[in-house]
């Protein structure tokens, strides 16, 4: 997920939604008019410098075709930002438009606040179905995803070790991936020196196995909002990725939960294959300055396509509150045209949501890296619904490390990984 690599992740505070009557005070007047004087629209971000440059674009050009309308564009640091974003609606005075990520969105979708974007129907054929599931619900959309925060489905490569190792191509089977990664190991005594591969992240933990369950034709939801992890399905994506720890040795724990990403560890030449985003990619050619890697599909874990799990990335949504909600959702929908949103996913360096984007030859042109995701966003299935995403990945990593060291059998821990998380679930209800 990109905010990691920005921050610590958040935990949602449902409470917060809570307040009495904060769904259903009368609706303000959402028709600007050009009598009232200049139509004034506050948008929030949090702040990266990619995207407030590409916001400031769109805002810029917006405002050119729109003299009567002005757009105060306000940003903060993302650790705070989440929780100035609960505050403001808590408190009923939120900005007209806020950038959100897409697990935030339901939080606030299903309590009333956010303005329903006309044009559901023909919308939702547009998109992915991966990058709009957050922003979904009882078939409308309240707010635009900007891209599809896709996080399986490729893997960073370095060439040159796999030709010292003899091996021509990247592999092409799941039995493939675990045969160079065991070849590509590098170790110093008992401690490994270069990972074969690694996927152990605080994100790619959890991705990873949800998609192997997918790729099996499985299922992960059960009924009323439960996980249902007790399938063979299940049993065998688990017990395949603790083997890539336990038994096979091409990974282990030292470095989960440092400071640094997976994908920083591969770019210092710590690791052969590792498991990751695109988004990456930026940090290899402009931070460390490598040119020697590739980024390569990642086999299926079964003969069927490479279906995987995705989250709905960073959006816009407009407040349910606005005084100028229809300026609000007008913005929206400029912003969201096929043009600004190829410019917008170019310059940020993000995989679009949106199909026309993705299939824009000019978007593969400036971003040739991108390959190897957009061939299979076809595939990607919303993660789901997911009451606290922080709790939820926690829970599954945690005993993730327990089940890879021997201190829990595969079978308990998907066990106790379904207990804790659906008693989590019924709370957030």
């Amino acid at each position: 997920m990109r905010i990691i690599k920005l921050c610590s992740v958040f935990a949602i505070i449902c409470t917060i939604f809570a307040i009495t009557g904060c769904a259903n005070d009368s609706k303000a007047d959402s028709s600007p008019s050009s009598s009232q004087g200049k139509v004034k629209l506050v948008f929030w971000s949090h702040q990266e410098d990619a995207f407030m440059n590409a916001y400031k674009k769109v805002i810029s050009d917006y405002e050119a075709l729109h003299p009567d309308v002005s757009i105060d564009y306000q940003t903060f640091p993302y650790d705070v930002y989440n929780q100035k974003l609960k505050a403001s609606f808590s408190a009923k005075s939120p900005p007209d438009i806020a950038e959100m990520f897409g697990t935030w969105v339901p939080e606030y979708s299903k309590n009333g606040l956010l303005a329903e974007i006309p044009g559901s129907e023909q919308l939702q054929t547009e998109y992915y179905e991966a990058p709009l599931g957050g922003y979904t619900l009882n078939g409308k959309l309240y707010g635009l995803p900007l891209e599809f925060n896709i996080e399986n489905g490729g893997m960073l490569i370095h060439p040159e070790m796999l030709k010292e190792h003899g091996i021509a191509n990247p592999p092409a089977t799941w039995d493939e991936l675990v045969a160079d990664a065991k070849l590509l190991t590098v170790r110093d005594g008992k401690r490994i020196k270069v990972k074969g591969f690694d996927f152990v992240s605080g994100d790619n933990i959890t991705f990873t196995f949800l998609s192997m369950i997918l790729q099996q034709n499985g299922k992960y939801w059960g009924e009323d909002d439960h996980v249902n992890f007790q399938t063979p399905e299940a049993q065998k994506a688990m017990s395949a990725l603790t083997d890539l720890v336990a038994n096979d040795k091409v990974a282990d724990l030292t470095t989960f939960g440092g400071e640094l990403d997976t994908s920083d560890y591969f770019f210092q030449g710590r690791s052969a294959m590792t498991y990751r985003g695109p988004w990456t990619v930026a940090a290899g050619l402009n931070t460390y300055k490598v040119k020697d890697f590739e980024y390569v599909p990642v086999p299926s874990f079964t003969t069927n396509p490479p279906s995987f799990s995705a989250e709905s990335g960073w959006g816009i949504v407009a407040s349910e509150k606005s005084k100028q909600q229809k300026a609000a959702v007008d913005f929206i929908t400029y912003m969201s045209s096929n043009d600004n949103l190829l410019a917008w996913n170019q310059s940020t360096f993000t995989v679009p949501a949106k199909k026309a984007v993705a299939e824009n030859p000019e978007f593969l042109k400036s971003n040739p890296y991108m390959k190897t995701s957009l061939d299979i966003l076809q595939l990607g299935k919303w993660i789901g619904p997911i009451a606290d995403r922080d709790f939820f990945f926690k829970t599954i990593n945690d005993h993730f490390q327990l089940m890879a060291t021997g201190q829990e059998a595969v079978e308990k821990g998907l066990q106790n990984i379904e207990k804790t998380i659906n008693e989590s679930q019924d709370q957030h209800k």
